[in-house]
């Protein structure tokens, strides 16, 4: 079978230029080439962005719920082409198999709730204090919305955005990350065979210093829809503000568990292992700190770490395997880089800590430090891999005040079999997620999902909320 040599997609046709750059997509369990795809230069860009200019002068006047149609058909068609979809996200980004097969249903279902929401857009009237009078308010869609996604959840980050930018009346131009660009490509091609008309949905691939902040400056691109590392999602922003454009933003995360001594630990300790090891630690929402009361502590670490050990590691296209690569040699180094200081500072390791040479891909063990300190830099940054780092707390209070001092928000979980501290952690606890005897990556669609402070800019997805970034409000005076 030849290796995929993927083009751009833009107003309805896949294209190439003759002398077109096209780079490799590698699988980080092996180093294998998976396939090729092509790197946009600015004229591509422009015209992608021109396309779908053009095509949301007619969308927008479609009837939101014949639009809704396309996300029905898209959801079926990509129910059919589950499999195929799966197995291009574990051999582009590594996670394994069953996660990836997860994330399809993920896409599936927000293609339908969004196409539901179609029905639900609902606006408001407003009695008028004028006689003959009628208020309506009403969400009118901003034109071309410029999606940019990462390669930790190739597709399902990507539907949230997408869907609520079509639904909603926008055209969309997406630049996923180059890592995952083939599985970008058959997300477009899923798209494409609902019948979307030309120029609604326009990929672009490339490098995401280049495009990314072309598609930011582009005067025809009315928001820009974020999902990164924190430190982009600032330059982006700045030069948004150039423009004022609207722009969305899902950022960085320093997720904690809070363990309290009447926790349920079992409960407590599958719950951190499985938020801080699948995806190997590459999400936003992965557990990267537990926050433990003294008293419970060995035994919950104990606990994690017997959990830990028993993870079987490798090739993500093998059964049984729970734990993939890293997705690239970069995010190895870095992973290697935090374990090294955590260990220069003081932390102790209770597993893992090395890199698994055997495997031939980019694997690193699953790793569990101890004895680390607030102030410790494996405690403050995001690391984006798995290494999880146990924190001793003297109580309560002293456990919510280290978890609020980071300078994220976006998700933490409290473990307690008391509903005062558990009702109490809920409204205490900083961070646009919460989840009381449940792990930090138990997201559901239909349920707002963003983070506080440099977690992301006071935006949702995944739920009704996403129109807020997706719409303007229009107020309307008729006077009869």
């Amino acid at each position: 079978m030849s290796a995929i040599k993927q083009k751009l997609f833009i107003n309805g046709q896949w294209e190439s230029k003759l002398d077109q750059r096209f780079l490799e997509s590698i699988n980080p369990a092996n180093k294998d080439v998976v396939g090729y795809y092509a790197s946009a230069d600015e004229v591509q860009v422009n015209h992608a962005v021109e396309s779908a200019h053009a095509a949301y002068s007619e969308w927008k006047r479609t009837p939101a719920p014949v639009r809704a149609s396309y996300l029905y058909k898209a959801a079926e068609i990509c129910a059919g082409r589950k499999e195929e979809l799966a197995m291009i996200m574990t051999k582009e980004m590594g996670k394994v198999l069953a996660e990836t097969l997860g994330e399809v249903n993920v896409v599936i279902e927000t293609c339908k709730y969004m196409a539901a929401e179609g029905r639900r857009m609902f606006g408001e009237t407003v009695p008028s204090g004028m006689p003959n009078c009628d208020i309506t308010m009403v969400r009118e869609p901003l034109g071309v919305i410029a999606c940019i996604t990462p390669w930790n959840f190739p597709v399902a980050l990507a539907s949230y955005k997408i869907c609520a930018a079509i639904i909603s009346g926008n055209a969309v131009v997406w630049k996923p990350a180059s890592e995952t660009a083939l599985s970008a490509g058959i997300l477009t091609e899923i798209f494409q065979q609902a019948g979307l008309p030309d120029g609604v949905i326009n990929l672009i691939t490339g490098s995401g210093s280049k495009v990314g902040k072309q598609l930011a400056s582009h005067p025809q691109v009315a928001a820009i829809s974020f999902t990164g590392s924190t430190e982009v999602g600032k330059d982006l922003s700045i030069e948004a503000a150039r423009q004022m454009k609207k722009i969305s933003m899902e950022l960085g995360g320093k997720n904690a568990a809070i363990v309290l001594q009447d926790a349920d630990l079992t409960k407590a300790a599958d719950c951190i292992v499985r938020a801080a090891f699948s995806t190997t630690g590459q999400k936003c929402t992965a557990t990267s700190r537990v926050i433990v009361e003294r008293d419970v502590k060995q035994d919950l670490l104990d606990l994690v770490v017997q959990k830990t050990k028993g993870l079987k590691i490798g090739n993500g296209m093998k059964s049984g395997i729970e734990v993939g690569p890293l997705v690239n040699e970069q995010q190895f180094h870095i992973v290697q880089s935090y374990v090294e200081a955590a260990l220069t500072e003081g932390a102790t390791l209770e597993c893992g800590g090395k890199t698994i040479e055997d495997q031939g891909g980019y694997f690193y063990e699953p790793t569990i430090l101890s004895n680390v300190k607030p102030e410790h830099k494996v405690a403050k940054e995001e690391i984006f891999g798995p290494v999880l780092a146990f924190i001793e707390a003297e109580d309560y209070e002293d456990a919510i005040k280290i978890n609020n001092q980071t300078v994220y928000g976006l998700s933490t979980s409290l473990f307690t079999e008391s509903l005062h501290y558990a009702k109490r952690g809920a409204r205490e606890i900083e961070s646009g997620l919460v989840y009381v005897n449940n792990g930090t990556a138990n997201a559901e669609i239909g349920v707002a999902f963003g983070g506080w402070k440099q977690s992301g800019n006071g935006a949702r997805e995944v739920s009704h909320h996403a129109f807020d970034s997706m719409t303007e409000w229009k107020s309307i005076y008729v006077t009869y």
